[in-house]
């Protein structure tokens, strides 16, 4: 992989004509970020819940939650919440709060928008799958509004921190299309523009936020595809911030000067090792695949391949999420324990695996893989590892359908709701075309989705966990990290699961 080094400082003087054509000059008040991508469907915020897509939301838009990295929801454009019978959540808005273009932010105006995503009209919109539970959206009195619900939902705080409240009757009078290339939401930024070719948004502070930015008022980002020339981009001084690095450029980002932000995930790099196959698949054995989990030398992927920079997974949580085990412990390394769970299995002579994973959160992911690879190779398990394009995955991952292919990698992803009821959900039978069933675990999880009492149903979760950690239905490796690195003088940078909290930036002279 190419780092920039020391050695490659005079590679960077050749470049700087060409960064700073592409990148310009600005003011002081304006920040500069080098991202790998804009959202694909620009300012519609319903078409994804991760990141990249959802930092520039963030910067745009607010919902009536907000989540940090651990801990419960905490107030966004609702300040409080209640749930005073089992199927109704009200939900207190902020007071004097306004749209961008300057229309109140109103009970009615919110239940607009959830009216909206419960109609036919917004069932392809991946945030509108996440509220079926929710038979309708009311406005009790102009600041309060009621959600009903068709099943309880302990934790329906959380998972309205994926909903960015649009503005509903712009949303309505302009069309989808129109509204996207000019969004209106509450957020610290407004859109500008998203420059030439959708790859160059501008954004400028809109001060009537109730989160209003306190060190820059515009934003400028710029999309550069390759890790390496966004590194360029910063280290020239053409960008402030760059986003979307590596574990293996810390190193490098300090010894140029500048500051890297590690920023470690609630999510799970898995392989998910799926028991719904035909015929008499080596997966099915709940004895290979805990054979897999301690053929894999995972500490060594930790602090090797990812510089030290996350954790061994234990599970498919980590400290502070709802579900965490704190009993169970990570499947050590032992290729001989492996071999002889094989051979009571009946695979002695090991077998054929084909996996297959989409480079995700890092480019360090095909290196991860090919680890991964070899040391299942060296217990028997004959193993081939393909990298393939998100829009392939998401087309055999959403109907089950993956051809011969036997395993996949898949977050164990907590960080949508700081919370491990949702890859409970991927593991287990309610899919509408499973990978992974097991019946005494999907009663369980059907049971915990009901729950109202949060001691209750932490320990419910935590027994979830101590039988999935049993099952072993995924090759649970590490946790995750973001890597940003900006330039020196710029205080406060905080990263959420969203996105970078822009707003909170601010110049040290500040």
């Amino acid at each position: 992989m190419f780092l920039l080094s020391k050695n490659c400082r005079p590679f960077l003087g050749a470049t700087l004509f060409f960064v700073s054509f592409l990148f310009g000059q600005s003011h002081a008040e304006t920040l500069r970020i080098a991202a790998g991508g804009v959202p694909p469907s620009l300012g519609n915020p319903y078409t994804a819940t991760a990141l990249p897509a959802t930092e520039l939301w963030l910067a745009m838009f607010d919902g009536l939650t907000r989540l940090d990295w651990r801990g419960g929801p905490r107030p966004g454009l609702a300040v409080s919440w209640e749930n005073p019978t089992p199927l109704t959540w009200r939900f207190t808005l902020r007071d004097s709060i306004t749209f961008h273009n300057g229309r109140p932010v109103t009970a009615e105006s919110v239940a607009n928008v959830f009216t909206f995503l419960l109609s036919k009209d917004a069932a392809t919109f991946l945030v509108a799958r996440e509220l079926t539970n929710i038979a309708d959206v009311v406005a009790v009195a102009p600041l309060t509004v009621q959600f009903n619900l068709r099943a309880p939902d302990a934790i329906l705080p959380k998972r309205l921190s994926l909903v960015m409240i649009i503005e509903p009757d712009s949303w309505m009078e302009r069309g989808v299309d129109d509204f996207t290339i000019a969004p209106i939401g509450t957020g610290p930024y407004r859109l500008v523009d998203w420059g030439p070719g959708n790859t160059a948004p501008r954004l400028t502070a809109f001060n009537g936020s109730w989160r209003a930015p306190i060190g820059y008022t515009d934003l400028e980002y710029r999309v550069v595809g390759n890790k390496t020339s966004r590194l360029q981009a910063l280290y020239s001084g053409q960008v402030d911030i760059a986003t979307g690095l590596s574990e293996d450029d810390v190193g490098d980002v300090k010894e140029n000067g500048y500051i890297p932000y590690v920023t470690a995930t609630t999510q799970i790099k898995s392989i998910a090792l799926p028991n719904v196959h035909e015929g008499s698949h080596p997966l099915k054995d709940q004895r290979v695949r805990q054979a897999l989990n301690y053929a894999v030398d995972k500490q060594a992927i930790a602090d090797v391949i990812l510089g030290g920079w996350v954790d061994v997974a234990s599970q498919g949580a980590v400290p502070g999420i709802s579900g965490y085990n704190p009993n169970l412990k990570p499947y050590p390394y032992d290729p001989e324990r492996a071999r002889t769970l094989l051979e009571d299995a009946g695979y002695e002579n090991g077998f054929d695996m084909d996996i297959e994973f989409v480079a995700t959160l890092t480019p360090l992911d095909p290196v991860l893989f090919q680890k991964v690879a070899q040391d299942l190779n060296k217990v028997g398990v004959r193993t081939t590892v393909r990298q393939i394009p998100f829009s392939d995955y998401l087309r055999k991952y959403v109907p089950n359908q993956w051809g011969e292919v036997d395993a996949f990698g898949l977050f164990w992803n907590s960080a949508t709701f700081q919370d491990a009821i949702r890859p409970y959900e991927y593991f287990s039978c309610f899919r509408v075309n499973p990978f992974f069933c097991d019946e005494d675990v999907t009663a369980d999880v059907r049971a915990v989705q009901v729950m109202a009492d949060p001691a209750e149903r932490e320990t419910k979760m935590q027994a979830i966990m101590a039988k999935f950690h049993t099952l072993a239905p995924a090759i649970w490796i590490t946790n995750s990290a973001y890597v940003n690195a900006t330039r020196r003088g710029i205080s406060n940078f905080r990263m959420l699961p969203a996105g970078i909290a822009f707003e909170e930036l601010t110049p040290e002279n500040k």
